[in-house]
Order: structure tokens, then C-alpha cells, then sequence
């Protein structure tokens, strides 16, 4: 992966660039940002532009960029197909058909190089797991994973300059692998860059993110389209929630039809995206127009009598009350249940009844 083929964020770059000059790239880098800003991308392309052994150098009236890996040399021939020896990487996973007991990283490593590849470094954790094919499984990064990094980066570099560790989604691990990476961390090998990447760092335990340089990685402005396939759905939802004093059948057959079918995380994304409307609206409400108003392409009648039901009343109890679903479908809770109680509760909110 090299830089010019995320020219979107060639203002970090150029930043990534001057670092590199003066010697100041910290041993552990957080890169934190939304999955459409391609953080993983960006940092597979700093690891390959760091260990590359001929960098190309631009003129500032020929690129945006000022500096590039060669994408020619053995490190970067290496970098552009995952197969580096000195490169590391760790991500999310969970036990399936193939590896039912002891999984990690190491275990699905022939299927995430696939997997980034295929997607040209441009990866989110919902297409993951489902490349992956755990079904409704939460994804982790575990103790395994945490010893894997210490063993194979106690081994003395093969042949790049730096040995590069990219843990992929951080906020994933786990309560047993975590101290082991802070002691990583605070005692670090040498010649050893850590890149954690990560679109919730409010889950990031405060003693890494302490001992990591944080660089956050701009949006880049592009509509996903799996918001546009949620919006429809939304808005059926809602209207199933005004029905929550008469028709709990009706409730119960559309989470059945239309919410069960989805992964754990597909419906912690419709959630979030859930979280986002009711903040539009609000906005929309009192004249703050931040953004086009997110239901403006809905049937007449919701878009025009949805917003008297979002005020500064109930909309912090609406946001508790969908962060308790997403915690507690993150913990694997019963998703009938979790979604026909915050649909009840939704209502009551929303009706004031």
C-alpha cells in the first residue's frame, strides 16, 4: 500500500512524512478515525513507506504528496502483499468451523491478507466477520494474540529497518490481553513500531492510550451506502414503536422479519445510525441545520411528523437507552428481547405515555 493511493488524507500524510524526517516516530501510534477514512490503509502505507529503501521524492507542483515508498524495492514488493516477515498483524477474530477452540490472529492470517487485498486495505469489521463467517459471534483480540506480538517480536528483525505491529480495530481487546500489550508497550523491543488502529478510542483502556501517540485520522465526506439501506428501515421501526400500547405482536413479528436476520453487528451499526438520526432531528428541530436533514427523502407524512416527537426532553434518555441495547448485544443478550424492550421504550419516550 502506498500513500498515493489514499491521496484523500494528503494533508496527514505530508504530517506522517515530516515525522518520519526528523526522527520522531513514537514506537507506539494510535490512529483513530471513522472505517471510511481508511486508517488501516494509512497505517500499512506509513509501515511500507518506513522500511521502503528507495522513498520517491515529489515536487510540490507534481503531487499532493511530498514523499512516497517506491513500491519496487524487496521490503515494499513484500509490503504490498502482506507477506513481510517483519510485519505483524492482528485483528478481531472468533472461533468458527475451521478453528472452533484456541483462535487468533495467527490462526486466520491467510484469510485477512485475502481479505484486505481483495478490498485494496479499504476494510471495515462488519465485511471482516463476514468474510470471516462467525455468524453472530463478537469478534476479540485475546491473550493469545498478546503472547503471539511478544514472541515473534522478541525474534531480532529479519530484514527491514523496523519490525511493524498494526492491531487492527484495539478497541477489541480484551481484559486478559490488554495488560500484557501495556507492559509491551511501556517496555518496548527494539527498533519496534506499534500502529493501533481503532474507531471508538473512548474504549481504549486510558493507560494505552497514555503510552501512544494519537493521530486522528480526518472523515473523508462520502455517504455510506449501508446508511441509505438502513433509513427505510428506520423508519418502519419507529412507526412499530408508536404501536407499543396495542399491538405487541406486530412488534415482536417485525424484530422477528426484519431485525433477527441481521449480524450482531450489522445491528449495532443500525443503532449507532439510529443514535445519529435522533441527533439530526433534534437539530433539524431547532433551526441547526449541521448536516441536510437525514429523513428528507422519507414518505411525506413520517418526515414532516417525526421531528414533534424529538425534543431536549427525551432525547438523552433515548440515547441510554440504545447504548444499553448495543452493550448488551455486545454481550450476546437475547437480540429479541434487547429489541422489543428498547422499541417499548422507545415508544413510552417518544409519546411521553
Amino acid at each position: 500500500m502506498q500513500f498515493s493511493q489514499i491521496i484523500e488524507q494528503h494533508k496527514l500524510i505530508n504530517s506522517l512524512i515530516d515525522i518520519a524526517a526528523s526522527n520522531r516516530v513514537s514506537h507506539g501510534q494510535m490512529f483513530f478515525g471513522e472505517e471510511e477514512s481508511k486508517t488501516f490503509a494509512l497505517a500499512l502505507a506509513f509501515g511500507q513507506y518506513l522500511n521502503c529503501t528507495n522513498r520517491k521524492v515529489f515536487d510540490k507542483d507534481e503531487s499532493l504528496i511530498k514523499e512516497d515508498s517506491c513500491g519496487e524495492c524487496p521490503s515494499c514488493r513484500k509490503f504490498s502483499v502482506l507477506s513481510h516477515p517483519d510485519l505483524h498483524l492482528v485483528f478481531p477474530n472468533a472461533p468458527t468451523k475451521k478453528v472452533e477452540t484456541k483462535n487468533s490472529s495467527d490462526s486466520f492470517i491467510g484469510e485477512f491478507r485475502e481479505f484486505v487485498l481483495q478490498n485494496n486495505a479499504i476494510i471495515s469489521l462488519n465485511d471482516w466477520y463476514s468474510f470471516l463467517d462467525i455468524g453472530n459471534k463478537q469478534g476479540a483480540i485475546n491473550i493469545r494474540d498478546a503472547n503471539n506480538i511478544i514472541r515473534n517480536l522478541s525474534i531480532t528483525a529479519y530484514e527491514a529497518k523496523y519490525k511493524i505491529v498494526i492491531i487492527w480495530n484495539a478497541d477489541k481487546l480484551n481484559y486478559d490481553a490488554a495488560p500484557k500489550l501495556l507492559k509491551t508497550l511501556e517496555e518496548p523491543f527494539d527498533n519496534t513500531i506499534f500502529f493501533l488502529i481503532t474507531d471508538n478510542r473512548e474504549n481504549i483502556l486510558p493507560t494505552i492510550l497514555s503510552r501512544t501517540q494519537l493521530i486522528k485520522v480526518p472523515i473523508i465526506e462520502k455517504k455510506k451506502e449501508k446508511e441509505s439501506h438502513y433509513l427505510p428501515l428506520f423508519v418502519l421501526w419507529i412507526r412499530h414503536c408508536f404501536l407499543f400500547k396495542t399491538k405487541f405482536d406486530s412488534i415482536v413479528s417485525f424484530i422477528e422479519k426484519e431485525i433477527i436476520p441481521l449480524k450482531r453487528e450489522e445491528e449495532k451499526q443500525f443503532l449507532l445510525l439510529a443514535t445519529k438520526i435522533f441527533e439530526n432531528t433534534f437539530y433539524y428541530n431547532i433551526g441547526i441545520n449541521r448536516d441536510s436533514y437525514m429523513l428528507e427523502n422519507c414518505d411525506e407524512k413520517f418526515k414532516n411528523n417525526f421531528p414533534q416527537f424529538v425534543n431536549e426532553n427525551n432525547l438523552e434518555k433515548i440515547y441510554k437507552e440504545i447504548d444499553k441495547a448495543i452493550l448488551h448485544i455486545e454481550r450476546n443478550g437475547n437480540e429479541k428481547m434487547i429489541f422489543f424492550d428498547l422499541s417499548v421504550q422507545l415508544g413510552i419516550l417518544l409519546t411521553g405515555k
